[in-house]
């Protein structure tokens, strides 16, 4: 099964998906992610066996375990490799330093299961990805984005299954901080 790790967090998904909705009106070519599929990822696991969930499993129970509640501010509008080259719209993150803290946490105890470690972690929702090269989103008059205060509750470890019509995410363990 193809897995990934997500921060559960309290982020009101309707306000980001407005948002995202009048970047939909003013920038085109994209793949827009749908309002259901809003996460912040912390670790891509990709095809992972069932021994290998259940390892992860336990992992992660202990890290919630061992976690408080921490907030974050989304602050705005970015894109990878940069804004004037965007591949990968997001939201960026601003206060994130507890989020690349639990990201390390779990790079170091995936790798004796095999996963590869990061090379680098910048906190981030993504909105879309550019289907075809890149857009120069600096031409575009965007709409402001409201920071607001979003509260880190837990980890979502989550099934993606591709389908044509996109991917279907499925919570299958959830693991609230200690």
């Amino acid at each position: 099964m193809r897995l990934f790790i997500a921060l559960k967090t309290n982020l009101d998904k309707g306000k980001i998906f407005s948002y995202e909705k009048s970047l939909m009106h003013t920038v085109s070519g994209v793949k827009w992610v749908e309002k259901e599929n809003l996460h912040l990822t912390l670790k891509f696991l990709g095809e992972t066996s069932m021994e290998t969930k259940e390892d992860v499993s336990f992992y992660l129970s202990k890290i919630a375990e061992t976690t408080s509640h921490f907030s974050f501010q989304y602050s705005g509008i970015d894109a990878f490799p940069d804004i004037r080259r965007a591949r990968v719209i997001f939201v960026s993150v601003r206060n994130g330093k507890k989020i690349v803290s639990l990201m390390e946490r779990v790079d170091d105890l995936f790798g004796p299961l095999g996963f590869k470690k990061e090379k680098s972690y910048i906190p981030h929702l993504t909105l879309g990805r550019v289907k075809n090269g890149y857009v120069d989103l600096k031409r575009f008059n965007l709409p402001q984005f409201k920071s607001e205060d979003v509260e880190a509750t837990g980890i979502l470890l989550v099934k993606s299954t591709l389908t044509k019509n996109g991917p279907i995410y499925q919570h299958i363990a959830e693991f609230d901080f200690g």
